[in-house]
């Protein structure tokens, strides 16, 4: 489960709509996977869903996409990191500096 894929759980339109901002927001800003996790994990606290099991299991999902991907960064190519954080379709199209905020975002500066 990607990024992506993980503001996709959310079940409802309203709080779907509401993380997948604070996530592009994210991807255009200058901070790396450890503050996206940070804000994720708070956006999670204060947010009410109206099923407690729904927001149990993408409190689940998150810790999962914590483990592989923001604290799994050191084994992964460009690439990966790219995909993992759902950056990989806008990759080609930024400019050099962009490709290099989005480096250094992904922990990838070389």
């Amino acid at each position: 489960m990607n990024l992506d894929d993980l503001v996709t759980s959310v079940p409802e339109a309203k709080l779907k709509a509401e993380l997948s901002q604070w996530v592009a927001d994210w991807k255009k800003d200058s901070s790396d996977v450890t503050r996206l996790y940070e804000l994720v994990a708070r956006w999670h606290g204060n947010t009410w869903f109206a099923d407690s099991q729904a927001q149990n299991e993408f409190w689940a999902n998150l810790q999962i996409f914590k483990q592989q991907a923001v604290d799994g960064l050191g084994g992964m190519t460009v690439n990966e990191r790219l995909y993992w954080f759902g950056l990989f379709d806008e990759w080609d199209s930024l400019s050099k500096a962009e490709q290099e905020r989005v480096r250094t975002k992904l922990h990838a500066s070389a």
